[in-house]
C-alpha cells in the first residue's frame, strides 16, 4: 500500500521542517568549532589545548552527522518533487507505506536495503 497524496504531503512538511532545523544546528556548530580553533592560540596549558581540540572535533562531528540527515532530506524532497518518492533505488518496486512512516529517507524497499547492507558487510570484512 502506497502512501497517500496528504501522507506525502505531510512528510514533505516535516521533512522540510527538520531541514530547517537542521540548517541553524550545522551553522552554529560550525561557528563553535571556530570559535573554539581560535580559542587555541589562547589556552594556558596541554590541558586546555587537549579540551579545546575534543571540543572542536565533536562539534565538527556533529556537523558532519547534521549535514548527512540534511543530504538525505534534500534528497527525499527532490523524489518528491519528481514523483520518484517511495520508489526502491535499486528494484523499482514501491517501497511499503510503514517502511516510508518509520523511515521518510529510505532509498530502498527492505529487501533491497537488507541486500546493500549485508554487501557492505562483506566488503569490509574483506578489505
Amino acid at each position: 500500500m502506497s502512501l497517500s497524496e496528504h501522507q506525502i504531503a505531510d512528510l514533505r512538511a516535516r521533512m522540510i521542517a527538520r531541514s530547517r532545523l537542521l540548517e541553524g544546528e550545522i551553522a552554529a556548530k560550525l561557528r563553535e568549532a571556530t570559535e573554539d580553533i581560535d580559542t587555541l592560540g589562547r589556552v594556558g596549558d596541554n590541558a586546555d589545548l587537549a579540551w579545546v581540540e575534543t571540543e572542536s572535533g565533536l562539534d565538527l562531528i556533529e556537523a558532519q552527522r547534521d549535514i548527512e540527515e540534511w543530504r538525505g532530506l534534500r534528497d527525499a524532497l527532490r523524489r518528491i518533487e519528481q514523483g520518484s518518492y517511495g520508489i526502491c533505488s535499486d528494484c523499482g518496486a514501491e517501497v511499503p507505506a510503514e517502511r516510508l512512516r518509520s523511515q521518510p529517507l529510505a532509498l530502498r524497499c527492505l529487501a533491497c536495503q537488507t541486500h546493500t547492507e549485508k554487501l557492505g558487510r562483506t566488503r569490509r570484512v574483506t578489505v
